[in-house]
């Protein structure tokens, strides 16, 4: 609760999206106005019926509706409306997929036990084996299953806890699809195993660090396994071994999970995310292999307002309710 008044009270500062970018570029400006103008990027985007585009449609309305309760930014109801619509028809079919739903729901003022028809926060406690796995749910489903109980002001179940705990890598990190196993290598991969394409990743260990935040200490420090990934030209974070190249979500969810634990940022990591953002508020996904900035990127923005405001996993709402201002310029 602390974080969420000392950012409103930043915000207030700021008295619109269109105050903030007539900045000169000069100036210096500070991370909540950066989101801001992200948000002014992000409003734009809206489709007609009130979703956001991105790999997944549901999953970044979701998480646009984080973005907007953390902020205070944009009427909320759009995007609830067509989250509620796909959740009536059925298209909310996977633990991770309902668990962010359920965020959004709670960070939206909703509640998810009477939403579209359905007991979203229900489904995901049911789906509860006896050995605190959620269903068929993947290590990083686990994560954001157990992320959604927390929003919901419920305690996840001992088991479920204990079981992410243990999935996590030898490196300190966590892999998307399943816990280590005793043929993985330190990296969680198997090398007699062609068919294995997972290891340990910065996005799933984001999640895990947030969603077991107050629940023990893991048997391997993740913070080791983020320094030891960390991009060395650009001071991000990239996805996994081998893909190190600093990327807006990977860096923006390694920043919140620094900030759940509330660890001091490696020099230069605010720095890697602030240079991925256009003057219009947009922010690129990556960076080119000539080192330019990927093009405007919607998915990368919603990603990234929230690595701005080092604002972890679940979202408090703010009080503050601001209309978008769609009057981003390139």
């Amino acid at each position: 609760m602390g974080r969420t008044l000392q950012r409103v009270a930043s915000m207030l500062a700021v008295c619109s999206v269109s105050v903030a970018m007539a900045v000169p570029v000069s100036a210096a400006i500070t991370d909540p106005q950066r989101a801001d103008r992200v948000m002014a990027y992000v409003g734009a985007q809206q489709e007609t019926n009130g979703s956001f585009p991105g790999f997944s449609a549901i999953g970044s309305t979701a998480d646009a509706v984080l973005d907007m309760a953390a902020t205070g930014y944009g009427d909320e109801a759009g995007a609830i409306a067509f989250l509620r619509r796909q959740v009536f028809r059925r298209r909310v079919t996977t633990i991770g997929l309902t668990a962010k739903v359920v965020m959004a729901v709670v960070a939206g003022g909703r509640n998810p036990a009477i939403f579209g028809g359905t007991n979203l926060l229900g489904h995901i406690t049911d789906a509860e084996r006896a050995s605190g796995r959620f269903g068929v749910a993947t290590v990083f489903d686990q994560a954001l299953a157990i992320l959604a109980i927390r929003a919901a002001g419920q305690t996840p179940d001992a088991l479920a806890v204990t079981w992410l705990r243990d999935a996590q890598c030898p490196d300190g990190g966590w892999q998307f699809d399943r816990p280590h196993r005793a043929s993985e290598n330190q990296h969680c991969r198997d090398v007699n195993d062609p068919g294995d394409f997972f290891r340990s990743d910065t996005n799933t260990t984001a999640y895990a660090v947030m969603a077991l935040d107050g629940f023990g200490t893991p048997a391997f420090g993740p913070f080791p396994f983020f320094a030891a990934l960390r991009d060395a030209t650009y001071g991000g974070w990239g996805y996994t071994w081998g893909f190190r190249r600093t990327d807006a979500n990977s860096t923006a969810l390694v920043i919140q999970a620094f900030a759940a634990r509330g660890r001091a940022l490696p020099r230069g990591a605010m720095h890697a995310l602030r240079r991925l953002q256009y003057r219009c508020g947009a922010v690129a996904y990556s960076f080119t292999n000539t080192g330019r900035r990927t093009g405007k990127d919607v998915g990368a923005s919603i990603g990234a307002v929230l690595g701005f405001l080092r604002e972890p996993l679940p979202v408090t709402r703010v009080a503050l309710r601001r209309p978008w201002a769609t009057t981003c310029r390139p």
